[in-house]
């Protein structure tokens, strides 16, 4: 199929808009905790409240291995198409299904553990939904716009994140705190809820993979998992090295939050603004990125250049932030982004390149949120070592051995992985 194709750009449009619902979804709980945790918690302990909240968006976090190999599974053993439709149904479920819930107030524990459950499911569909999203781009693309494609998809992340904030802006602005427990907190679930179902009805209309056609009756594994562990064990160690670096920069960036007004003197507000600017900044940077590592058309060696060149500068853009004003706060976080946006444009078709097709859908999967789930300590991680040696280089020293590991995951590639890269 031709890249310019109207199927192709229509393929890659309904991938983006399942990753921007998907983190949508996922962002959304994260922000309203504080209101979920007065919703569904005892009210006696207020903090308790407010722990317990976001150990059930942990417990979402921690699905996210388990739902990625199911579902990447069923991609590699049944077809492409079902396993995304499989991702979108959990989607849609479980987050209009959040918005019907009824309170602890009216359920008692009964609607915790029923949260919970959602959670859990959201957890699944969110570590099949962006693996799946980038296999069924990558496999409908032609070799030479496969960054470009990736790119798109990455952007429209950054999206969800921003339309998750955009919402929950609206919905403070409008209402009162009391309305926001008694029903508004249902309407960002509700409205990401019927967006996930009539994202569902268009999905549908999508066709199987060429890839995965050409497979059909010949070497399509009937048990991929196993497959993958016994032969692919290799692929599975570079691929998770490779992994590493994004997920630890995208978690560093949630941190900042809490990093920049210890350490620099910088206003919490001004972090979040100037971490919205950058995240419109990147997601404005990201298909012109695509286009870029397209043409340079090794994006091996431009994955490596991207992780050798944050080695070069990581010191160098941190010290922007103890200049104290928001134009180098800003600039900072836009510099990290860029990395961000180079590398990933480049890591998923590698990543893609590496697993051989009847167990690419599982592989990539399997990396991407067992890295992810390992990262999510990081940020634990950072808080004891800061707190012992009171130091901010430490985080750049960090994610500079992080990205040296996936720089020499990088090296040597197999033949498959520069060909479909």
């Amino acid at each position: 199929m031709h890249p310019n194709s109207k199927p192709n750009r229509y393929i890659t449009l309904l991938a983006s808009l399942g990753s921007t619902l998907e983190y949508y979804d996922f962002v959304i709980y994260g922000m309203m905790a504080s209101y979920l945790s007065i919703v569904f918690f005892p009210p006696q302990d207020a903090s308790g409240a407010v722990l317990q909240s976001f150990l059930v968006f942990a417990v979402g976090y921690f699905a996210r291995p388990l739902g990625g190999t199911v579902i990447g599974v069923v991609g590699d053993r049944f077809g492409r198409r079902p396993a995304f439709l499989i991702s979108t149904t959990l989607m849609a479920a479980s987050t209009l299904m959040i918005a019907l819930l009824p309170s602890y107030e009216t359920l008692g524990g009964a609607a915790i553990l029923l949260l919970a459950s959602c959670r859990i499911a959201q957890g699944l569909s969110f570590g099949g939904e962006l693996p799946g999203a980038m296999t069924i781009v990558s496999e409908f693309s032609f070799e030479r716009r496969k960054g470009r494609g990736a790119s798109f998809v990455m952007a429209s992340t950054s999206l969800g994140a921003l339309l998750a904030s955009g919402v929950l802006y609206v919905l403070a602005t409008l209402l009162t705190k009391e309305e926001i427990v008694n029903w508004g907190w249902r309407l960002p679930f509700l409205g990401g809820g019927l967006l996930g179902l009539i994202l569902l009805v268009a999905r549908n209309t999508i066709q199987e993979t060429p890839v995965f056609k050409a497979l059909q009756g010949k070497t399509t594994a009937h048990k991929p998992f196993v497959t993958l562990l016994k032969t692919h064990q290799s692929s599975l160690i570079r691929g998770t090295a490779l992994t590493a670096f994004m997920a630890a920069m995208i978690l560093t960036n949630l941190y900042f939050p809490y990093f920049i007004p210890k350490f620099y003197g910088h206003e919490p507000k001004a972090v979040f603004l100037g971490t919205t600017l950058s995240l419109i900044f990147v997601a404005v940077i990201f298909p012109f990125v695509g286009m870029f590592t397209d043409y340079l058309r090794n994006k091996a060696t431009t994955l490596r250049w991207t992780c050798f060149l944050y080695v070069l500068l990581s010191l160098p853009s941190y010290g922007l932030l103890s200049k104290g004003n928001m134009l180098c706060l800003v600039s900072f976080l836009m510099i990290q982004q860029i990395f961000i946006a180079f590398f990933s444009s480049c890591f998923f078709p590698i990543l893609l390149g590496i697993f051989s097709p009847e167990v690419r859908y599982t592989g990539v999967a399997l990396c991407y949120n067992v890295t992810w789930a390992i990262m999510a300590a990081l940020p634990m991680g950072y808080t004891a070592l800061l707190d012992r040696y009171a130091t901010p280089w430490t985080i750049p020293l960090i994610l500079s051995g992080i990205a040296g590991l996936s720089f020499f995951a990088a090296w040597r590639l197999p033949k498959t992985a520069n060909e479909i890269a």
